[in-house]
């Protein structure tokens, strides 16, 4: 429809009357659009000289708006916070909704480092393939999935044989080949900064966080196992490498189980939520690390097991201590699974 003068001039009159194209739009009941379309064609005619600045020898016409106006601004944050808050409280508590009632493996790899010279490839690739070779098996990550040294640490790169460039190839291959359902990174994949090829890499399907993520599995018959992931939990003692994980038992999340890395040290406890009414597993895994020149140094001793937790959820199971089991020997905890899954078929 061609837009008449008439139109038009109505509209050059309501934007000297209210000063705005916010204010004018609401007072013509027209949409902030469709004002500014019609607005600009008045310009383009001639009919509204947008601003003059006047002194006794001369006129300079003034320039337009460098921005929209403040109260748009102010409903495009309102907006924005609105959309921000409704993630961050989704991101509370993560549901995966299970379609069947079989038990689970969830196969939480400790820190891999895969581009360290003292990365056990040959317990990674073992590890890696009793999730492809078993059904039912996921695998979870717990951070530090490579190197990615930065900054004054990229002098590192010069000690190790793999480039940076194939590191993230390398990480690339763990993503694809460990079915992941659960990611989080750590501090040495955190050190990308907003631009992490690692969330490029996970499909839509896998949870991946930042640090930590508090996830609930939910099965058909009603079954949930909360689970709190974490790269670290707050907490140190040099006598309990899960001190974290009990504080968080204790003042924080109602979960099944609190998991975390980082310290390239394992250990593994069973406790009661007598509160909650079920039992909580502690654990950290090591990771793949063989040899450190940080731990060497400090005098840290090395662990030679325990480079990552396998969880086994039984949803069908008759008692809350039967629920859900942690094993750091993965090969007797697949066997477990697999014992399971054949019984409830």
């Amino acid at each position: 429809m061609t837009l008449s003068d008439l139109q038009l001039h109505e509209v050059v009159a309501a934007m000297k009357t209210h000063g705005s194209q916010v204010k004018a739009a609401k007072a013509m009941g027209m949409s902030r659009s469709t004002f500014r379309s019609r607005l600009s064609r008045a310009l383009n005619e001639g009919m509204f000289d947008e601003g003059m600045a006047e002194t006794e020898t001369y006129t300079r016409q003034l320039l337009p708006q460098s921005d929209e106006p403040i109260e748009t601004i102010v409903d495009q944050l309102t907006n924005r916070y609105e959309t921000r808050k409704q993630y961050v409280d989704a991101k509370k508590w993560q549901r995966i909704k299970m379609k069947s009632n079989e038990p689970i493996g969830l196969l939480w790899f400790g820190d891999p480092h895969l581009d360290d010279n003292f990365c056990d490839w040959t317990v990674l690739r073992r590890h890696v393939e009793l999730v492809q070779q078993n059904e039912g098996v996921y695998g979870c990550g717990l951070g530090d999935y490579q190197n990615n040294w930065v900054g004054r640490l990229s002098r590192l790169y010069a000690e190790q044989d793999t480039s940076h460039d194939t590191a993230w190839r390398l990480v690339e291959w763990f993503v694809k080949n460990i079915n992941p359902l659960i990611l989080i990174g750590g501090n040495h994949d955190m050190w990308s900064g907003s631009g992490d090829p690692l969330k490029w890499m996970t499909e839509p399907h896998a949870i991946n966080e930042d640090w930590a993520a508090h996830v609930n599995i939910q099965f058909p018959n009603g079954e949930e196992c909360k689970i709190h992931a974490a790269h670290d939990m707050p907490g140190h003692s040099q006598w309990n490498p899960l001190h974290g994980q009990k504080k968080m038992a204790m003042f924080k999340s109602n979960s099944h189980l609190y998991i975390a890395g980082h310290k390239h040290n394992w250990e593994l406890a069973q406790m009661e939520q007598v509160d909650q009414g079920h039992v909580s597993w502690l654990a950290r895994a090591r990771g793949y690390k063989a040899s450190d020149t940080y731990a060497l140094v400090r005098g840290y001793d090395e662990q030679q097991f325990g480079h990552a937790i396998l969880q086994v959820i039984n949803p069908q199971a008759d008692t809350p201590e039967g629920f859900t089991h942690c094993f750091v020997d993965i090969e007797t905890g697949v066997d477990f699974l697999n014992f399971l899954r054949s019984k409830n078929k």
